[in-house]
């Protein structure tokens, strides 16, 4: 079974998906501390032929709390202005009538209260609309911490306790894992390699990368999403 852990992002980029989609099970690792100015709580959309911020309002966001832990504010109030954001952007867009029906119908499911339940279930959401058979776990559900003192032993804990036998990562956690560790404990450890992705933004004569997968989604719809969904290698 091959596995990978990342903390919960609301309606990450691309390649947080095209991880979702090489792995059996994917665990949200919700029980680590939140990251200050991280992409918890916080993405980009177009406007106007340049990225724009974005940022869900947390309740006395902290360091010394775990992402389970915080709480939204207003988030009734910030899910209007959001999805006017969006409409504002994107209503040109070439599957706006369809995306935003999803986006609109996933936002207003519930009144969501914690941030790491609204990114997860971002997440999960996207996946669902893209098909995608990953099978989805918190790591706060899990046993894991008893002899875990930093984030490689965590995540090879995990591996073991859910019988992981393949452990994929973006590149960026190379400084992070070391495969003899992981060979140790008889799991193999992966690199994921995003491979560059274009894509026609309106008619814009330059593309503006690693945005939300909402806007990969607007431009694409589901079917060539899914196709992007494979542009990567692993080293």
């Amino acid at each position: 079974m091959t596995l990978a852990i990342m903390q919960p992002y609301i309606f990450p980029y691309l390649g947080y998906y095209q991880l979702v989609s090489a792995v059996d099970e994917f665990v949200f690792f919700d029980d680590v501390n939140y990251i200050n100015k991280g992409w918890i709580n916080r993405n980009q959309l177009l406007q106007q032929n340049r990225p724009l911020k974005f940022s869900v309002p947390l309740v006395e966001a902290s360091q010394n709390k775990m992402i389970n832990e915080i709480a939204l504010y207003d988030y009734i109030g910030w899910r209007k202005s959001f999805l006017k954001t969006v409409e504002m952007n994107y209503k040109k867009a070439p599957y706006f009538q369809f995306v935003f029906k999803w986006l609109n119908d996933f936002l207003f499911l519930k009144d969501y209260l914690l941030i790491n339940d609204l990114a997860a279930e971002s997440i999960m959401s996207v996946a669902g609309l893209l098909e995608l058979p990953t099978q989805f776990k918190y790591s706060s559900s899990l046993d894991y911490k008893s002899d875990a003192n930093n984030g490689e032993q965590k995540v090879i804990k995990i591996c073991k306790l859910l019988g992981g036998e393949r452990y994929i990562n973006p590149t960026n956690g190379r400084d992070l894992y070391n495969k003899e560790h992981f060979n140790a404990s008889n799991i193999q450890l992966k690199f994921m390699n995003m491979q560059e992705i274009n894509y026609l933004q309106f008619k814009a004569h330059q593309f503006v990368p690693h945005l939300s997968i909402i806007d990969v989604l607007m431009f694409n719809g589901q079917d060539q999403t899914t196709q992007l969904l494979n542009k990567f290698s692993f080293n």
